[in-house]
């Protein structure tokens, strides 16, 4: 005799909705290089910027002549959102066990919220990091393996290298870049450098990272990128690694700017939309939170990529 599963109507949740949008995890950090943009359609097109009469100046103008015209000019290039989406069942014995229903729930929310959080940060990073697309697009100039890696004290030169990288974006766009990422364990080798220890004997104790870089970093607001994932195939043993590699990068964010280094696309009616429905069969609530987006570059040249800075 066949069984049959009864499950209840799927509704969205608002409340547990308002707790995925608003959760974040200090481990992720994608919305500092590519920050969010809300969209009301799956794929559409964009503007990209474009150098051509953007930095040519105004021209000079007779007493009474009519002024010269200008076009402001874009790349149109187009997205396409994608779906990332995770589900957890709260069974009627946990709830009867819970202090609180509520709380059980809103746990579960935020797991399943964390789980699609790394998809995010692993695709913005795969984006900014890749062999093409992203930074590379820029290459050569943009992209650069040091020639003597960061945890050669006796060799490496950080600030040169960082110069480097700050100027090759200032010259092609016009902006200060303001932003340099660091996985932890390129912290740890940078804090201990010589260039950087003589600047920590300037720096208040109480603005340094907790790996011991100051906050701010040859005028680069400097953000550490903890977040790991797992590399290995599902059902083998796990192996860790960090999301960001051993590089470096260096940037300029501006999202009220027509030139940014990223953004990434929304769909505003399917960001972290959590839904919940009832599973009789199964004797619990399911949950189920879903996001539909894609990163995309706006403008490569405002990024700067030091590859393997360290062994």
């Amino acid at each position: 005799m066949a069984i049959t599963i009864q499950t209840g109507k799927i509704k969205t949740n608002v409340h547990l909705s308002k707790i995925a949008v608003q959760y974040t995890n200090a481990a992720f950090v994608s919305s500092k290089l590519a920050p969010p943009f809300l969209v009301n359609k799956e794929s559409d097109k964009f503007r990209k910027y474009k150098k051509d009469g953007y930095f040519s100046g105004a021209p000079k103008r007779a007493d009474g002549a009519p002024a010269e015209e200008a076009s402001l000019a874009y790349d149109d290039d187009n997205y396409t959102t994608f779906e990332r989406a995770q589900k957890d069942i709260v069974t009627d014995r946990a709830m009867n066990n819970a202090d609180s229903v509520f709380d059980l729930k809103s746990d579960t929310t935020k797991f399943l919220t964390e789980k699609l959080l790394l998809g995010v940060e692993i695709d913005v990073a795969t984006l900014l990091t890749g062999a093409t697309g992203g930074i590379s697009s820029s290459n050569p100039d943009h992209v650069v393996t040091p020639t003597n890696l960061w945890d050669d004290y006796t060799n490496s030169d950080p600030e040169s290298d960082i110069s480097t990288g700050k100027e090759a974006i200032t010259r092609v766009t016009g902006r200060m870049p303001n932003i340099i990422l660091v996985p932890p364990h390129v912290e740890r080798y940078l804090a201990h450098h010589p260039q950087i220890k003589e600047l920590r004997k300037y720096t208040d104790p109480n603005t340094l990272t907790k790996g011991g870089l100051p906050g701010t970093l040859w005028d680069l607001s400097v953000v550490v990128s903890p977040s790991i994932y797992n590399s290995a195939v599902q059902g083998l043993t796990p192996s860790m690694d960090y999301v960001w590699g051993k590089n470096c990068i260096i940037a300029y964010v501006n999202p009220i700017d027509t030139i940014t280094l990223a953004r990434t696309f929304v769909l505003k009616s399917r960001n972290m939309m959590t839904t919940t429905w009832r599973d009789d069969e199964r004797e619990g609530d399911w949950i189920r939170v879903v996001n539909n987006y894609v990163p995309k570059i706006i403008c490569s040249d405002c990024g700067y990529l030091l590859s393997s800075v360290i062994a």
